[in-house]
């Protein structure tokens, strides 16, 4: 690992702690124990007619997230560095309390469950994760966790919830517990449930929690991202100079964000984006949430096939990049460009945080 790489994302897991009172070191690699549910003598749930059993599938995605992150902190081109412990490694029995005192006596930053579901009766189907709070870090965790398996496989989000799940109450760490989807609905859940494939697929998506939740891009080793990220205290970021205030609340990226009371004229707030080639990119916007934020704040994005609008309830998500869409940009055009509007909903305020141009 280069010198460049460790001391930025030192700087960047110091900055975040400071800002979120996140619990890891900013000297040393984040500590992330993954817990493989079940396993030995509980195989969890079940597809009988399948032959599929919840412990062995979890096990191969516990493995896989293992190996994702190890790689994320061998590769010196972007994401983050971490220490990976998991709860089991085989097909072997381990109570729960075993594993809550074996990541309370490593010292671990983070603990994530992994699980997959079943019900009786008509198979649910879908995708939801746990924390034993609504609110906090270990609720944090949860909800980059939700958004990022959504991501991975898109089945039905069943949301972010709270639970009284023994491992997620008794870690020291912030928790989650993810049911990943439903085994025993052999219709749509269980093609994923039993894929290697999508399983690895999944595991690569905790990784990217793991670096969303400590403040990195989301970063596949191995691979050059490009990507272009236009913050609202950078030269690319364009205000009517006395509307769009600052402010610094958590969840923003960068220093800080704009913010202003909803107007009857749109003076908006544009991020133009200098994008390095031609191609089609991901659009993401990023902004803090609340009950006072608006219901419906109108992001346009313009692209080389006009514009597309799109309102964003900021009332949640936030913190997090919310992908506004998928367009082609040209490269290093002025062209592309992201606005937001404050002409919206009455008595609330309009957030204006950042935004982010992904390759394809």
């Amino acid at each position: 690992m280069n010198l460049i790489k460790s001391l930025s994302r030192a700087a960047a897991i110091g900055l975040l702690a400071l800002a979120t009172s996140f619990a890891a070191n900013s000297a040393d690699a984040a500590k992330i124990y993954v817990d493989p549910g079940h396993g030995g003598s509980d195989p969890g749930a079940v597809n009988s007619s399948k032959g599929t059993t919840e412990a062995s599938r979890v096990l191969y995605t516990g493995l896989r997230t293992r190996d994702w992150l190890n790689a994320d902190t061998s590769d010196s081109g972007g994401g983050g560095s971490w220490t990976v412990r998991l709860a089991r490694t085989t097909n072997v029995s381990v109570s729960l309390s075993g594993r809550v005192n074996d990541s309370n006596s490593w010292g671990a930053n983070r603990f994530i469950s992994i699980h997959q579901n079943a019900n009786s009766g008509t198979p649910a189907t879908g995708t939801e994760t746990f924390s034993y709070s609504s609110s906090g870090t270990g609720a944090s965790l949860r909800n980059t966790v939700q958004s990022e398996a959504i991501a991975a496989w898109g089945l039905s989000n069943r949301g972010n919830k709270t639970a009284n799940f023994y491992v997620i109450r008794y870690t020291n760490a912030p928790a989650c517990l993810t049911e990943m989807g439903f085994i025993n609905n052999t219709a749509v859940d269980w093609t994923y449930c039993s894929s290697n494939t999508q399983c690895d697929k999944f595991a690569k998506h905790m990784m990217f929690a793991v670096q969303r939740h400590y403040g990195y891009s989301k970063y596949t080793p191995g691979a050059t991202a490009v990507e272009v990220i236009v913050d609202n205290d950078t030269s690319a970021f364009i205000k009517s100079s006395n509307w769009w205030a600052s402010s610094s609340t958590s969840g923003y990226y960068g220093s800080n964000y704009r913010v202003r009371s909803t107007a009857s004229t749109s003076d908006a707030a544009i991020w133009r984006g200098n994008i390095p080639s031609d191609g089609s990119y991901k659009v993401y916007v990023r902004y803090t949430s609340g009950s006072n934020r608006a219901s419906s704040a109108p992001y346009i994005v313009y692209h080389t096939g006009g514009s597309t609008t799109k309102n964003i309830n900021q009332q949640s998500n936030g913190g997090a990049w919310v992908l506004h869409g998928t367009y082609n940009l040209y490269k290093g055009s002025t062209a592309n460009r992201v606005a937001l509007s404050c002409w919206t909903s009455s008595g609330t305020y309009v957030i204006a945080d950042s935004v982010r141009f992904v390759k394809q």
